[in-house]
Formats: structure tokens, sequence, C-alpha cells
């Protein structure tokens, strides 16, 4: 049965060029290039990549799309709430059944190419993003979603797999046009990449490799940004970046000490609370880094203080099971690693792996040794990685840092290698955060994405806690199953967990009041920090 009609929609977006823009200094007026409803920022993530089922505003952070929720603002202290966006209201288990989710969309809503928004683009959003035939990357993110169907006018239902109680914090799925997912076929190649449609505040108006211009939509349903365009412009090393704010640009994100070098002269810090956890990975394929009793030392013997005290310039938390006081009562502080250099040497020696004569320990005729990978282009990545090599060789471990790009993080690279691993890509429910990383059934070759349980780590007493967890309808039994995770976790670890990092930007302050910034995810750079409420921004 059909609800409503439109007419067909036509997938391009012309790209129009935006003339140049003579960038000012520091020391010049409170404006962006002489524009004061222009602003200019540089990132360091590839530019394009627009489909939502390639991952694109995944938390609900698109300037260009909306999704049914978004992550409230100014609440960084626990998990924050979903705030409706295209949705009209909180989702409703049907019959009390967790199982059946119903979801009332918003009237009155359109597309950037002027056509009516409704339950079906939600509908074929979601059905699209778990059907193989698109091939979605982000698709282990949605195992717990069966289908999605049009239930009436703006009402939408969601049949799971099974009973599912995180299914409010979920729904943060960019939503695409449903003409445009008509025909299915691999997400990756598909023309919302570069020529994107959708609901958002703002439209795509420029696209080249190093750069992005988005231009405020004259349609759009709410109130009007007051930041008329805005411009992003890419480059990797953070260095560059920092020298581009004396060029002119209004903004970045930088590493905690860079970023208090520069923000002087007309520029400040802008620091956002973030469930963005970074660790090594210890893939079960390398003999030393699989070994268990070097997985237990190493968790006991690296100085997780001392990182956020001296890398992080006090800009996080220590971090040893992925479960952090922001979970509440799912979190058990007990089951953190202490640091204890005596007790990782305990370990290994009772495990048989005896000091050599250079200091390194040997294990029926192996060394403790391993390769870790870095990207060298990410400051602390690489101090990080640095610490951690320096705390192994302390108990007898040789980790030998390795910097490599990006195209090296093969599939079949990382099942042997170690890997310093960023994540936190959907930290908004425990499950999200532990079970694609931890549970067995992503250490099967070609199961969800490469970085889904990069150590292949296998625990029976961990899939049960985590398989339990999920479907549990009774929130205090779910805590206490999580609570046993963390438990099953600490006894045996499957990697080498260090950090949670805050996000540290570095904004010109040029009149305008960005408001609250949200707790991050892994995902940074200019679509969250002081930018992720771009649209609602006011001036001073």
């Amino acid at each position: 049965m059909l609800f409503h009609r439109r007419p067909s929609r036509l997938l391009t977006v012309s790209l129009t060029t935006l003339s140049a823009a003579v960038l000012v200094g520091c020391g010049a007026p409170a404006t962006s290039g002489g524009a004061p409803d222009r602003f200019v920022v540089i990132d360091a993530e590839e530019l394009g990549r627009f489909n939502p089922l390639t991952g694109h505003g995944g938390n609900g952070e698109s300037k260009i799309y909306e999704s049914l929720y978004r992550v409230a603002e100014g609440q960084d202290d626990r998990i924050p709430d979903a705030v409706p966006v295209l949705a009209e209201g909180a989702p409703e288990p049907v019959d009390g059944d967790l199982t059946h989710w119903r979801v009332r969309t918003r009237k009155g809503v359109t597309f950037s190419d002027g056509t009516s928004f409704g339950p079906e683009d939600v509908a074929a959003t979601y059905n699209a993003v778990v059907d193989p035939k698109f091939a979605s990357p982000i698709a282990a993110n949605f195992d717990f979603l069966r289908t999605a169907k049009v239930a009436g006018p703006d009402t939408v239902d969601f049949l799971l797999n099974g009973a599912y109680g995180d299914v409010p914090h979920r729904l943060f799925l960019a939503i695409a046009p449903s003409e445009a997912l008509a025909t299915p076929g691999p997400a990756d190649k598909s023309t919302l990449g570069d020529h994107p449609v959708g609901t958002g505040p703002y439209a795509l108006t420029e696209l080249r490799p190093d750069q992005v211009v988005l231009t405020a939509r004259d349609g759009y349903w709410g109130a009007k940004p007051q930041v008329k365009t805005f411009v992003v412009r890419r480059t990797d090393d953070e260095k560059a970046r920092a020298a581009q704010l004396a060029g002119g640009a209004d903004g970045t994100r930088l590493s905690p000490a860079l970023a208090r070098a520069v923000s002087k002269d007309g520029y400040r810090t802008v620091v956002s609370k973030a469930n963005d956890w970074l660790g090594i990975t210890l893939p079960s394929g390398d003999p030393v880094a699989g070994d268990a009793a070097v997985r237990l030392a190493l968790n006991l013997g690296v100085d997780r203080g001392a990182m956020v005290r001296d890398i992080l310039q006090g800009e996080g938390t220590p971090v040893s099971t992925l479960v952090t006081p922001l979970f509440g009562d799912a979190y058990d502080p007990a089951q953190d690693f202490t640091f204890d250099a005596d007790r990782a040497r305990k370990v290994l020696d009772d495990a048989g792996w005896r000091t050599g004569a250079d200091g390194v320990r040997v294990k029926d005729g192996r060394r403790a040794r391993f390769d870790v990978a870095y990207y060298p282009t990410e400051t602390l990545r690489r101090d990080l990685t640095m610490a951690s090599v320096s705390d192994a060789k302390k108990i007898g471990i040789e980790m030998k840092p390795v910097a490599v790009e990006k195209s090296t993080m093969t599939p079949h690279y990382l099942s042997t290698t170690a890997f310093l691993l960023g994540g936190g890509g959907q930290p908004y429910t425990v499950d999200t955060q532990l079970y694609p990383k931890f549970h067995s059934r992503y250490a099967a070759a070609g199961v969800g994405s490469k970085w889904d349980n990069a150590s292949d780590y296998v625990n029976p007493a961990v899939d049960k806690a985590l398989e339990e967890a999920r479907v549990e309808r009774d929130p205090a039994k779910r805590a206490k199953l999580y609570r046993d995770f963390q438990a099953a976790y600490h006894a045996a670890p499957g990697m080498l967990a260090l950090v949670s990092e805050n996000h540290v930007y570095v904004i010109r302050d040029n009149g305008w009041h960005p408001g609250a910034t949200a707790l991050e995810p892994h995902a940074h750079g200019v679509a969250w920090g002081p930018w992720y409420s771009l649209a609602r921004w006011t001036r001073k």
C-alpha cells in the first residue's frame, strides 16, 4: 500500500565553482576571508564518500543528511540522549516486545532536490544497509535488524532478529532517498558518494580531492543556518594543518600539545570529551602477540596513567576493557587493569618466558618479539606506540615499531601484525562498543570489517556474556552481564587497550558562538567538535 506519492528524484547535484577567497592572517579582523558567514576548516579525513551506506553521518553528525535521531549536545558525563531529528518522539516497542519497534517520522521535510521525505526513505535506507547486495561496510553494525517497513502514514516499523533493548541509540543512520537505493549495487560505487541528496541544512556545492564546499539550503525545513558557507580542506599532516591556521583557516583538530601552542592571537581551543579509545591489537596469528601470558603481561605492564598525563596532556582517561564509567551500572572499576610491572614479570615467569642475556624473554627457543604498526602522520598514535614499546621492554617483551601507510592495513596484514588501532565508532551502547571487537564470530575470515575483532580473539565466556546481554530485556540484568564480560576479559584479555582521548580543536575566535559539544565517537574532525552544531551557531 502506498501512503503518499512524489515525483521521481534526479540523483545529481550541480557542482559550482567557488571563486578564490583571500584568506586573512591571525591578526586580521574577525571574519573568514572577509565574509562573516563563511567558515574554513582543515581536516585530515578523505573528502567525499558521502553515502550513508559507507558510514557517512553514522552518528547523526552529517551536515548534508539527517538521521531519525542524533546525539544530544552538552551531555558528556554519560551516554547522551538520542534527540529526535527526522523522528517525532522516541521509538516505541510494539506490544512491549523488544523485537518490534515503531518510529513516527516528521512531516513537512524535503530533500535537497525538493522532493518530500517520508517513512519509505527510512525503510529503504535501513533495508539497504543490511542487504548483502549493497555490500555495505557498516552492515555488521546493524546485525540486530531483520527488516524495516512502512507501517502507515509517517510511520516506520523495525523488525529485529531477536529482543534488543538498545534500539533508541541505534537509529543514528543518515537517511538517503529511497529512489537512490532502488537498484541494489555496491555501496562504494553509488552516486550518493559524490552527489549526495539529503534532508540536512547544507547541500554539497563543490567537491575536489582537496576541498569540499557546503552551502546552506534555502528550502531546509528547520531554521536556516547563519553560517552560509562551510569550506573543508584536506591536509593529512597535523603540523601542516597548524601552519594553515596562520594562513587564514578558521579551525582544525590537533593533538593537545600542538593545539595549546597555536591557540593564541585570535584562536582558542575547544575540548570535546569522547568515547574514543586507542589500543594495540594482539593478533592470534602472531605466536608471541597471541600468547595468553604475553597479552596479560602487557595489560599489566603498560602505564596508562603516564600516557594520559604525558602524551594526552591530561585530555583523556586510561582504558583497559573498553567499558568506562560513561556506561553507568555496566561498568565495574574492579576489572580495570592497573599498572603493575612486577606482576607482569611474574605472569611471564610462570608461563615459561625466561629473560635472555639481552633482556628479551625467550620460551621454547622463541624470542618475545613482534612488530607493532602505526600511522606516522598521526602524532598521538606514534607517541602511544613508542610509550608502549618502552614499557614492554621493561618487562622483557620487544615490540618493534613499524611506520606504515593506511593502504598497508589489509585484512591479511592485520591478522598477523599488531597495530595501534583507534576505536569507538559506535560507542553509544555497550553492545556496539564490545560485540564487534571481542565476539569470536568476527574472528572468522570475511565476517564484519577488517577492524572488527582484529586480534581474532576467541573466549567462550566473553561470547556468552555478550550474547546474553544484547537480548536481555531487564536493564539491571543486562548491566550485570556486561560486568560479567569485564571479569572474563580481565582474566584473559584479547588486546592492549590504552586510553580514551578527548578531541582538541582550535577555532578562530571570530564572533561565532558554537554552543556545547557532544560526547564524540572515534570519528572526529570537522564533523564533530565545535562544528557538530554548525547549523545552530549564532553570533556573539
